[in-house]
């Protein structure tokens, strides 16, 4: 099985030997090359609409990790100057790093409650940037222009970048970590099996991630020789790991929209809300058509339809059809979703009266719509 390498010529195995780390980093680079290029390709499959932040910064960062590796690769094997390769390198590390915090802070929504709570993470991302990539950047340049003043500055900065970086991701993850011990429970009631595998999944690829930068840590410490290459191989693994498991949560946080949405040319065919959102949903009652005098109106942010004067009686019309061919009420996959606080009949029937609600991306109101006259 393995006669052809076994045969090498021992001047060959040699050399193989004396450069045995120069293939090692290589190797690495290429590694981490192909597992970005197969993340990047991938988003094209899995996203209908190619928008968003959270795609984007898949992009982004798959791209990066790309645009890092392959000018490191010819800086390590000198075949070409090493200044202008310096700056795709630098962009590609921005790209890689910073690009994968997005990504991750992209998808906090669906496991914090109020997404105002932890917009203090864009903060930090935001102040890393120009904290970290910034000052490494102007050091890295002067470097590499030859000026050896910048030698020194530079080998104790890039250590503490790379903490801080690695800070950052430990307090994403962290927060990822809380909030689906929290939402365990209750998502195991709702969800049953499945949506337990997806919280136990999201809580050891976050656990994984933490390790992973702890190696990281110790390459740049310990081998700072194999820290770059090392450095591509871990963020493309820790981006197909968040790449799979965010994929799975924002599928098991994925609602219907409302049924009277459905006939429309240009509606959303999903709404993604939070975990706890998906609890509240699920616990609420479908409300009785017949039974309330008074309908809601709920505005997620979907386009609305501009009809004539008496459209609402043919909407109640529509409505009461619907109920009547499905055995007198709406079932809860039929009715309108109410994300993210539940509608009661008691607010149903309050005049007047709106509701806001925690999470930032939709606004539940109530406006009492009147009953037609009899004629």
């Amino acid at each position: 099985m393995d006669t052809f390498l076994s045969s090498l010529p021992p001047h060959v195995g040699e050399v193989l030997m004396e450069n045995f780390t120069i293939v090692e980093i290589i190797a690495m680079f290429s590694i981490g090359c192909f597992n970005a290029v197969e993340v990047a390709l991938s988003t094209f499959e899995t996203f209908k609409r190619y928008r968003g932040l959270y795609f984007w910064s898949i992009q982004i960062a798959s791209w990066g990790i790309l645009v890092h590796a392959v000018p490191a690769q010819i800086r390590y094997v000198s075949v070409a100057p090493g200044l202008p390769m310096c700056i795709p390198f630098i962009i590609g590390w921005y790209a890689m790093v910073t690009g994968q915090a997005v990504v991750l802070y992209s998808r906090l929504h669906l496991v914090v409650q109020d997404i105002y709570h932890v917009r203090w993470v864009l903060a930090m991302i935001i102040t890393n940037f120009f904290a970290l990539h910034v000052p490494m950047t102007v050091l890295f340049f002067g470097l590499n222009l030859g000026d050896m003043r910048f030698e020194k500055p530079a080998q104790i900065y890039d250590r503490i970048q790379l903490t801080g970086f690695c800070i950052q991701d430990f307090v994403i993850c962290g927060i990822y970590i809380r909030e689906a011990l929290r939402a365990l429970k209750p998502v195991l009631e709702v969800k049953g099996r499945e949506g337990r595998k997806v919280i136990y999944h999201l809580i050891w690829v976050n656990v994984i991630v933490v390790v992973l930068n702890i190696t990281l840590l110790l390459a740049e410490h310990k081998a700072h020789y194999i820290e770059v290459s090392y450095k591509a191989v871990i963020y493309s693994i820790k981006l197909k790991l968040e790449f799979y498991v965010l994929n799975r949560l924002r599928e098991l946080t994925r609602i219907s929209p409302c049924m009277c949405q459905r006939n429309q040319a240009n509606h959303r065919p999903s709404i993604d809300i939070n975990v706890f959102d998906l609890v509240i949903i699920h616990q609420t009652p479908a409300p009785d058509v017949e039974a309330t005098p008074a309908l809601a109106r709920v505005d997620l942010g979907l386009p609305r339809l501009r009809s004539s004067p008496n459209s609402t009686n043919d909407f109640h019309d529509a409505l009461r059809e619907a109920a009547s061919s499905d055995e007198t009420s709406f079932s809860k996959s039929s009715t309108c979703v109410y994300p993210p606080a539940a509608v009661s009949a008691d607010h149903l029937s309050g005049r007047g009266s709106r509701m806001k609600i925690s999470n930032n991306r939709s606004t539940v109101e109530m406006t009492p719509v009147e009953s037609p006259k009899p004629g």
